[in-house]
């Protein structure tokens, strides 16, 4: 099969390798679709740590090809998405953290190639409905859900900030109304961006260049603050203008990932003086199936932006590193 190998910054190798060969609890999948995340981006720019050599790609959809004799044989030619991991349940992780650090099931990523092998328990079938392209965007929906399932229950007349409305802001967006937030002031500099983030659910969506997000905030909420401000670029620059955003006793929620070695850039009395509370969470956490299901009742049409051939994986890459579309998809067997 044909794999794209990382060698270090954005250079890749189109290489031939072995299809992985089955074993116990997992599955064989054919991959349809693989989306480029911001994760792989960061990789590529050195501020994640990873070894090289390696076959990137998290987010994916395909068809099982293949089960272990032992496995679920129903599983056979669906059509699933599934998490890079499969928690087996039983482990202090699974048990007192989630499913996504299990600590006996091995993390299976690798979705820049034809076929990947995937723990049979991470497996979602795909709901009808949803297509094969629009279901590689279940793992970056669940990252989202998982971060917005930590907040405490809002209170009636509840307001929210989502600063940034990349995917991850539109879906964080989607499941904040759905949690009940009341209204939700969206903040984003790219116009296309702007408009989706009315179609997942925004109330009110402003340029941050053209417009005093503080002064709008302070105004719809009649001086008090959000109820729950969410950062969903991952700069801890922005972070600190959030903190002032936030009401007291309300919520911060950190659904951009900071690079490693970033530090909580505001007062931590002021944090404790009015009682904010900091939330994150890490990866698909337990929500993936939940997330998936969820994305049929989503304005997915203008989500993804361009599809590119496996071989074109680095053009993809720069494009997404530079913010030009909304998603960029991979079509390893295409």
């Amino acid at each position: 099969m044909k794999s794209m190998i990382w060698k270090g910054d954005n250079n890749f190798t189109l290489d031939e390798v072995d299809i992985p060969k089955v074993v116990q609890g997992t599955c064989l999948v054919k991959i349809d679709t693989a989306g480029v995340c911001g994760t792989d981006i960061h990789i590529t720019q050195g501020l994640f740590p990873s070894p090289k050599n390696v076959v990137l790609g998290h987010e994916f959809s395909g068809k099982v090809i293949k089960v272990h004799p032992s496995g679920n044989q129903n599983l056979l030619n669906k059509n699933i998405s599934a998490h890079t991991v499969g928690g087996c349940g039983k482990c202090e992780n699974c048990r007192k953290w989630t499913a996504g650090h299990c600590e006996n099931n091995e993390r299976r990523a690798g979705a820049f190639s034809q076929y990947i092998l995937v723990n049979e328990d991470a497996i979602s079938i795909i709901p009808k409905g949803l297509s094969l392209e629009n279901a590689s965007l279940a793992e970056p929906a669940s990252c989202s859900l998982s971060c917005v399932e930590m907040l405490k229950p809002p209170m009636p007349k509840s307001t929210a900030v989502v600063i940034g409305n990349g995917l991850l802001g539109l879906f964080t967006i989607f499941f904040l109304k759905k949690l009940g937030i009341d209204k939700i002031i969206s903040s984003e500099i790219n116009p296309e961006r702007r408009s989706l983030a009315k179609d997942f659910g925004s109330d009110i969506s402003i340029n941050p260049l053209d417009s005093n997000l503080h002064e709008i905030v302070k105004k719809e909420t009649n001086g008090y603050g959000a109820d729950v401000v969410a950062e969903a670029v991952g700069n801890p620059k922005l972070l600190e203008s959030c903190f002032d955003l936030i009401r007291p006793r309300g919520q911060m929620l950190l659904v951009g990932v900071n690079p490693k070695g970033s530090h909580l850039p505001f007062d931590l009395f002021d944090m404790h003086y009015n009682e904010i509370s900091v939330f994150g969470a890490f990866g698909a956490g337990d929500s993936f199936d939940r997330a998936l299901n969820e994305l049929i009742n989503m304005p997915l049409e203008k989500i993804i932006s361009q599809r590119f051939t496996l071989e074109n994986l680095p053009l993809a890459i720069e494009k997404s590193a530079k913010a030009e579309g909304i998603k960029f998809v991979i079509g390893p067997n295409d």
